[in-house]
């Protein structure tokens, strides 16, 4: 009966658009199992199978592997490697990991806060805070800078037409910088 397969290569984050290399491996097996992957409800294609034959003389330890590029998307997408075996009888065997992806910051856009009249500009990054990340807000033609704190949301208690200009958010990680424009145009009382 083939043992509960383990999958190996997910351990450190991976870099947005790295590909990402993954080992599956079940031993205990005879004939030899077949190994099958899938990512999320898709799945994925292996890149082949090796199959050693046991110390005993008389099991196989049989090993699969599949490479992808990896997106933002797949940051906590489930990878799931399954064991197939006349022995298991419609039972399944299989191991799941999630996949941790570093993100390269992606600041800017206008995002309505919720329970709030007026929207906020906000500096967006999906990455994920495994390391120091902070937002430098500034205003075009303004000398000093706005805000500068791990916070990436401005908000405007008052709103009035001397806001309205261009502001710039450059958000920072351990990826890199990022600097992204808003333009704020106030009208009305």
């Amino acid at each position: 009966i083939p043992q509960k397969p383990q999958i190996f290569g997910h351990e450190q984050p991976i870099d947005e658009e790295k590909v990402a290399r993954l080992l599956c491996r079940s031993s205990g097996s005879k004939p030899a199992a077949q190994l099958r992957w899938r990512k999320g409800n898709r799945e994925l294609k292996d890149l082949g199978t090796e199959v050693v034959e046991d110390s005993n003389g008389k099991t196989f330890t049989v090993t699969s592997r599949v490479e992808f590029r990896v997106t933002k998307e797949d940051n906590e997408a489930e990878v799931t490697c399954t064991v197939d075996h006349e022995s298991l009888q419609n039972s399944e065997r299989s191991t799941t990991q999630k996949l941790q992806v570093h993100c390269t910051p992606v600041p800017g856009c206008l995002t309505p806060i919720p329970g709030c009249l007026t929207p906020i500009p906000r500096c967006l990054s999906p990455i994920p805070l495994r390391s120091p990340q902070e937002f430098l807000w500034e205003k075009e033609g303004s000398d000093a800078p706005l805000q500068l704190s791990s916070d990436s949301v401005l908000i405007f208690p008052f709103l009035n037409k001397s806001d309205s200009g261009t502001y710039v958010c450059t958000a920072t990680s351990s990826m890199g910088s990022v600097v992204a424009k808003y333009n704020l145009d106030v009208s009305g009382e």
